[in-house]
């Protein structure tokens, strides 16, 4: 059976034909969003962000949650200052994926096998959703995943794993979601029944070794975890955020920052089908000294991803010749970046790098002229604390956004 957390046992009586009901209607394939374009005018961006990020969540949601969030953990333990450093190469894949375990079809070892052997994929993680992974009760899919990913991994050469996607949280009368999330680097399921994304967030908290991700953001009116309602405990787990998705989710990526996550771009396919990094040519990007399971989720903790509407371009970005993107940093009056952009096929060229600051402020742009390979260097004013993304956008339109880069002036954190 699968791997159950002794406190979900307490939970199990509670309503399974409601929670499994409610899963498959909230599980999203995100077939007809994958090629909509988020609305690159940044003249637009600023100005009505806030109201068009599902401005209608009730101010009664949730009044007393800062009591909910794991009482015996200090909820202003965020995220530590680091220079994240090391010797780094690119590589690609979609950690966002179902298969008949849950709502997709065929097996993960099919999964494996087709992002292996036909997409090329560096790195897949089947995520298939938690509520289903219980059913038929008892069940052993989350153990077979597990066993499969195990039998595909190859270090070095194909990296494969399994998580799992939480999304029972809802909110009533109407049942609306109230945002899913991949769950990664754990060998247990978290408890089947959590009605709100609160209790998600202290099964998060309690799992040593876990990473959480921001799924499909503002893909339904509510799946904004209540405009990103900040907690420092649950932000040293919560480290990845999707792009793909509907909505505007470029938006919705600010805004979490802007209210203090620690988050870096991811880009996945959501698979529902046996296309399996063949869907699109969309894909989450990770630096990574060797193509290990230990190396990636290293590099999740220190939130060094980027996302990339290509298959096989890159975006990085340093900050002061050895600090990578994802780096909290102390210290400084003005940053010095360095961002390289680079794509290995011919034709596939760069308009611009741009650099962006808090509420989506631009703050430079650098012209590619159409080079598979640019760069840009910027000295942005340090006056307080504050976070830089670097976006560039090639020549058919594509685009590719870094991990943040955070910093405070002098001893503030």
């Amino acid at each position: 059976m699968p791997f159950i957390k002794p406190n979900s046992l307490s939970v199990l009586a509670l309503a399974f034909a409601m929670i499994f009901l409610f899963a498959f209607a909230c599980a999203d394939d995100d077939d007809d969003n994958d090629d909509a374009q988020p609305d690159v005018n940044d003249d637009d961006v600023n100005d009505d962000a806030d109201d068009d990020v599902n401005d209608d969540v009730d101010d009664d949601l949730d009044d007393d949650v800062d009591d909910d969030i794991d009482d015996d953990v200090d909820d202003d333990s965020g995220p530590e200052p680091i220079c994240v450093q090391g010797v780094f190469e690119p590589y690609w894949g979609v950690l966002h994926a179902h298969t008949s375990y849950s709502d997709g079809q065929l097996t993960p070892a099919d999964a494996f096998a087709h992002a292996r052997d036909v997409a090329g994929l560096d790195i897949m993680i089947v995520t298939d959703h938690l509520e289903q992974l219980y059913f038929p009760f008892p069940s052993e899919r989350y153990e077979k995943c597990l066993e499969e990913s195990d039998d595909a991994y190859d270090p070095g050469f194909f990296l494969t794993d399994c998580g799992f996607e939480y999304g029972s949280g809802f909110r009533l009368p109407l049942f609306q979601s109230t945002g899913h999330n991949n769950v990664f680097n754990s060998f247990y399921l978290f408890p089947i029944v959590q009605l709100d994304f609160h209790d998600f967030y202290d099964d998060l908290v309690r799992c040593v070794d876990c990473v959480g991700q921001f799924n499909h953001p503002v893909s339904d009116p509510l799946q904004h975890w209540n405009h990103f309602e900040y907690f420092p405990v649950v932000d040293v787990k919560m480290n990845l955020f999707e792009f793909n998705g509907g909505g505007l989710v470029w938006e919705a990526f600010f805004e979490a920052l802007d209210a203090g996550w620690h988050v870096s771009p991811m880009y996945n396919q959501d698979n529902h089908s046996p296309d399996w990094g063949t869907k699109d040519d969309r894909r989450s990007g990770f630096f990574l000294a060797d193509l290990t399971r230990e190396d990636l989720y290293g590099a999740m903790m220190e939130r060094r991803s980027f996302m990339s509407y290509d298959k096989n371009a890159s975006i990085s970005m340093i900050a002061d010749e050895n600090c990578w993107m994802g780096s909290i940093l102390e210290g400084y009056a003005s940053l010095p970046l360095d961002i390289e952009v680079m794509d290995i096929d011919d034709g596939d060229g760069f308009v611009s790098i741009e650099l962006f600051g808090p509420e989506i402020e631009l703050l430079g742009t650098v012209d590619c002229a159409g080079e598979v390979i640019c760069t840009a260097n910027f000295d942005p004013q340090v006056d307080g604390p504050t976070y830089f993304v670097a976006r560039a956008t090639q020549t058919d339109g594509e685009w590719l956004v870094s991990a943040p880069i955070w910093v405070a002036p002098g001893g503030a954190k």
